[in-house]
């Protein structure tokens, strides 16, 4: 073990040395709860109050980040120099930014950004319509599920005052949202299961076995490296090209800020540009907006630069293919339907999972026979503990959605919609090392449109969109992504360690539903905008993720169910070919440069806004090692973290210190967006 780690002679009752379980372990979940709870209440304040760049919406979140750099250049330099005995380890510092990633699920767009703030739009919309009132008495849902009645003509109080803030002299109707918690904390709990059991059960097979190379990691883990003999700060942060580079990011974004406040008095470096005005003739006005207008993010240069190569270059080249393929069919062989894109994106989505279980097949049977025994070695019970959590969530999320009033088989569909959308986003996350990524399942939970009509009810419908919020928009944070990131901090682990550390997220997940789902009603009911006037409801977004099942739902009940004007399942059948095609030809060819995961995210928001960064870092990687080989590469490195963090270091600056000191003075502020999210 490397020197200056504090936890080299701890001992614990399974052999792992310095397991932070054994000695100082309550300390570290303690430390990480306490994150969590910043995490969690600092998150709906800046994100939806403030309405500030978001801060815990991505798999580098910005206030993960930053209260790390807090722990590893404050904190526990002092405990060291004043009480030494008090300093935290690498280990237990994994333990504490775990908790912390997997806590940023709950807060934002994991979550809590969309699920109070769209069940409050159900029961006024039937409230106000006897058609849907009549669909919804049909539908027979559990009153638990929503605050206030479902029904034409009910009065839905907290709804209203949820969207439009509490009457003078009014409390939070916290009652109303008691039922609410608990049936939906229920069907949380079990998707939480399954994810965290997900993530126990990939980690071992994807770092030791198929050794993908989470390249988000290689960023965590520099910043909780161990200091060192006689030393009181990571190898990283005695870096001249780190400090450089962050400042260098950090200036160029003070610029904007102060630009911002006050544009007569302080210059500023443009970071965007639109070349609009260059694409005005047939067919280039039909090239996408993305490839005419768009921004430098360094956060995601820096991570690219981390990315396998062909990687890099797959996300750029296929943003460039779709947009080429949009201009021919636009201009020449009109009409173009853009859910086609979509349509691919969903056959890449089946032919990758496909590809992704057959890869793994042998520790998928591993897995299966371990559950099906007793005893065996440590891995062993790790498998079975991590596949009984895995199998017991599915369950779980089955079984609720039967209670709700979905078909068995329905519900069995949603469940495996769950399961492939986590996967998946995971597996990209761990190759690509992206940092803000979603998948498109709106188009996998809708495939369900082609069926027959007959074989269609309203709550089928309904919890399609239910379905799609959770693990479509909620991909974004994924907590399987953000549960493997966090057992993979600490790779020294032993599997008993990682299972317990497991258990500590879900308890952590369980907690977190209630305490930060109590942050986002306090917020909501106490502001009927963001601070600055600019957003109503507060999370606007986030209330208009149900209303297209009241659409759907209406259509369902008129006979008149929207099919797409062209052939659907040969375009998925298309995108799965292509797929699948790729990825046979990287599993045969190490040499080959086209990535099936360029087709996973080509144009959807995440790629459309990050693809010019990663090409400047995809490009900045290639010649670099070029022009100076891997010594070049590995020097390079700590510069690359310091644009990362630079601009970690602004988006909290402008984003939230800055606002939140002008609000407590009684000052007004300005929103700088530092970040896309």
């Amino acid at each position: 073990m490397p020197p200056g780690m504090h936890m080299s002679t701890n001992h614990s009752i399974d052999g792992d040395p310095g397991d932070p379980f054994e000695t100082r372990g309550t300390a570290a979940i303690l430390v990480g709860f306490a994150g969590a709870l910043i995490c969690w209440w600092v998150t709906p304040f800046n994100n939806f109050v403030i309405g500030s760049s978001y801060i815990a919406d991505s798999y580098l979140p910005v206030i993960v980040l930053f209260v790390t750099v807090v722990l590893v250049l404050l904190l526990n330099p002092l405990l060291r120099r004043a009480l030494p005995g008090l300093a935290l380890g690498q280990r237990q510092l994994a333990v504490i930014v775990g908790i912390m990633l997997v806590a940023c699920y709950l807060p934002s767009s994991g979550l809590h950004r969309m699920l109070p703030y769209s069940l409050v739009r159900i029961p006024p919309a039937v409230a106000e319509s006897r058609q849907l009132g009549d669909i919804y008495a049909k539908m027979n849902l559990p009153p638990s599920l929503f605050p206030d009645p479902v029904a034409f003509g009910a009065r839905t109080p907290a709804s209203d005052q949820f969207l439009a803030e509490l009457a003078p002299g009014a409390g939070i109707p916290w009652m109303a949202w008691l039922k609410p918690c608990l049936s939906w904390g229920t069907f949380n709990l079990c998707c939480c299961m399954m994810m965290v059991g997900l993530a126990m059960l990939v980690w071992p097979q994807w770092r030791n076995n198929e050794r993908l190379p989470f390249p988000l990691l290689t960023v965590q883990q520099a910043l909780l490296d161990a200091p060192g003999e006689n030393r009181l700060f990571a190898p990283l942060f005695r870096s001249r090209p780190f400090w450089i580079a962050a400042g260098g990011v950090f200036f160029l974004h003070f610029l904007a800020g102060a630009n911002t406040y006050n544009p007569e008095r302080v210059p500023t470096i443009p970071l965007r540009w639109d070349l609009s005005p260059l694409f005005t003739e047939e067919p280039l006005v039909f090239v996408p907006y993305f490839i005419k207008s768009s921004r430098i993010y360094f956060l995601f240069l820096g991570v690219a630069f981390f990315m396998p190569n062909r990687i890099g270059f797959s996300i750029w080249f296929f943003e460039f293919a779709y947009a080429a393929y949009q201009v021919i069919r636009r201009a020449y062989t009109p009409p173009f339907h853009w859910g086609t894109i979509g349509d691919h994106r969903t056959g890449t989505m089946l032919a990758l999972t496909v590809g992704i279980l057959w890869v793994g097949r042998a520790h998928w049977l591993q897995v299966i026979r371990s559950c099906a025994r007793r005893g065996g070695s440590a891995r062993d019970r790790y498998d079975r503990r991590s596949g009984y959590l895995f199998l017991f969530g599915c369950v779980g999320m089955f079984a609720w959605l039967v209670w709700a009033g979905v078909s068995p088989l329905w519900s069995l569909w949603f469940v495996l919609v769950g399961f492939i959308a986590c996967l998946l986003v995971t597996r990209v996350v761990a190759e690509t090392g992206l940092a803000m990524l979603g998948l498109d399942t709106y188009s996998l939970i809708y495939l369900i449109k082609l069926a027959p009509v007959a074989w269609l009810t309203n709550a089928t419908i309904f919890f399609a969109s239910v379905i799609n919020m959770i693990f479509a928009p909620g991909s974004r944070v994924c907590c399987t992504t953000l549960a493997v990131h966090g057992l993979g901090l600490d790779e020294q682990a032993k599997p008993a360690r990682q299972a317990r550390l497991g258990f500590v997220f879900l308890s952590i997940l369980a907690i977190g539903f209630v305490i930060s789902g109590a942050f986002h009603l306090d917020a909501s009911y106490h502001h009927s905008t963001t601070l600055d006037g600019q957003e109503q409801p507060i999370s606007r977004w986030g209330t208009g993720r149900l209303i297209g099942a009241n659409r759907d739902l209406t259509e369902l009940n008129s006979g008149q169910m929207s099919r797409p004007p062209y052939n659907r399942l040969g375009h998925v059948a298309f995108g799965a070919a292509l797929a699948g095609l790729l990825e046979w030809a990287c599993l045969s060819m190490p040499r080959w440069w086209f990535h099936p995961v360029g087709l996973l995210g080509v144009y959807t928001w995440y790629i459309n806004v990050a693809w010019v960064s990663i090409f400047l870092g995809w490009l900045a990687k290639i010649l670099l090692v070029r022009y100076g080989g891997s010594r070049l590469y590995h020097a390079a490195r700590p510069a690359f973290i310091g644009l990362i963090m630079g601009e970690v270091f602004a988006a909290i600056f402008w984003g939230l210190l800055l606002p939140a000191t002008l609000v407590a003075l009684g000052l007004p502020y300005k929103n700088v967006q530092v970040l896309p999210f």
